[in-house]
């Protein structure tokens, strides 16, 4: 399957914007149903991240998911997928986590606000002094200078659904 990049948008983001509801704002205003977020550039002073622990949890062996907050100032660079939240039958109702004001969102639902609206899954990486950490970018993200600019490429030809249904949550890949 394959798509078509349409356009390439840039923008640049204020001091102070979370990066990931700016990223939203910005496929919506642009009518981005499918794309690429090509990059994401600049400083941060604070980010939050889901990613993979350094230790399985006690007594169980499983990795899990630790969420993370890492305070600025930060160098930052990010890239990911662009689809739509899809919930093709209006009797099932996603659970608060997986939508915008779920506490956690970020990769997953990537916050999506319902059927047919902008989700995103975007990698994040964050150096500091004394770290570099990688993982999906969350709400709570803060832009720190008016320098942040980011660049969207949004395709055609294909539509990547973020769907929820009775089967559960996945991804569908179909053509336009």
């Amino acid at each position: 399957m394959s798509g078509k990049i349409e356009e390439i948008i840039y923008a640049q983001l204020e001091q102070g914007e979370d990066l990931l509801r700016a990223i939203w704002d910005i496929c919506k205003q642009n009518d981005v149903k499918t794309g690429v977020l090509l990059d994401a550039t600049g400083y941060m002073s604070k980010v939050r991240v889901q990613r993979e622990p350094h230790e399985p949890r006690p007594g169980t062996g499983i990795a899990g998911i630790d969420f993370v907050e890492i305070p600025g100032g930060l160098e930052v660079s990010a890239h990911g997928i662009i689809g739509m939240g899809w919930v093709p039958d209006e009797s099932i109702k996603p659970s608060p986590e997986l939508t915008r004001g779920g506490g956690h969102t970020g990769f997953g639902a990537g916050g999506w606000e319902g059927h047919q609206t902008p989700y995103v899954h975007v990698h994040i990486t964050v150096t500091n002094a004394s770290q570099t950490v990688c993982g999906h970018l969350m709400e709570g993200s803060y832009v720190a200078t008016k320098y942040f600019t980011i660049a969207i490429a949004k395709v055609s030809g294909v539509i990547l659904k973020a769907t929820f249904d009775k089967t559960g949550y996945y991804h569908q890949l179909v053509p336009a």
